[in-house]
């Protein structure tokens, strides 16, 4: 009896033990998949040229699928040492761009960007633009830099727009000295996260904004 019920002791133990394991390494595999993505920066150069850089984890595949502007990645897993390391050229159609990252293994979104811009073709020698270049980067859960630099004697404000629920940087023409900038913002989760650049022009004598005309371009929105 004592021998039976120690077999039947083992028996359930051993049962017992195999169910975590496997629960362990659903779970390992969650959360790898869930990091497929590491992080990515996006860029408008001086000429008005988009592009992107982004890191994956290792093992990731990636397959790219672009229509005109729309362009999807889809990451899953892969037995072989991919790139982790990789970088695209971005093209506007009809002043806009979308990208979203797609969790091919479960179909599921990562995160994805929608830009609304000038074409670079169409707006050259448009001077209404006091950004030169700027650049959004992705540095941790909900975190984004955003670097930019603006023209010659251009002033910059923050402000938080509750209204639209924005972030917006403020350019117009004044004395400013600095024109390099940077600012850290934060993503809410379940809400997109809305960068506006507003640039004013107009009368340039005009002693206040309400003379000025508001050109809120480029306008970038992040979602995950």
């Amino acid at each position: 009896m004592k021998k039976s019920s120690l077999l039947v002791f083992a028996m359930i133990a051993s049962l017992v033990f195999s169910s975590c394991s496997s629960n362990e390494d659903g779970m390992i595999s969650t959360d790898s998949n869930a990091k497929l993505l590491k992080n990515f920066s996006l860029k408008r150069d001086a000429s008005g040229a988009y592009s992107m850089d982004f890191d994956v984890a290792e093992k990731t595949k990636v397959n790219k699928v672009s229509d005109l502007s729309n362009n999807q990645f889809y990451l899953h897993s892969s037995k072989e040492y991919t790139s982790t390391k990789i970088a695209e050229q971005l093209v506007i159609d009809n002043e806009q761009l979308k990208v979203g990252f797609i969790d091919a293994n479960d179909n599921k979104n990562i995160t994805s960007f929608t830009i609304i811009d000038d074409n670079i073709t169409l707006a050259k020698g448009n001077e209404n633009s006091k950004l030169k270049s700027y650049s959004i980067t992705k540095n941790g859960e909900g975190l984004y830099d955003v670097v930019f630099e603006v023209k010659n004697n251009v002033a910059v404000n923050f402000v938080h727009n509750e209204k639209e629920e924005a972030f917006e940087i403020h350019l117009n023409s004044g004395k400013g000295g600095e024109t390099n900038y940077s600012r850290t913002l934060e993503k809410l989760d379940g809400k997109p996260l809305s960068i506006v650049f507003v640039n004013y022009v107009g009368n340039s004598g005009a002693k206040t904004d309400d003379y000025l005309t508001p050109i809120r371009k480029p306008v970038i929105i992040i979602e995950d």
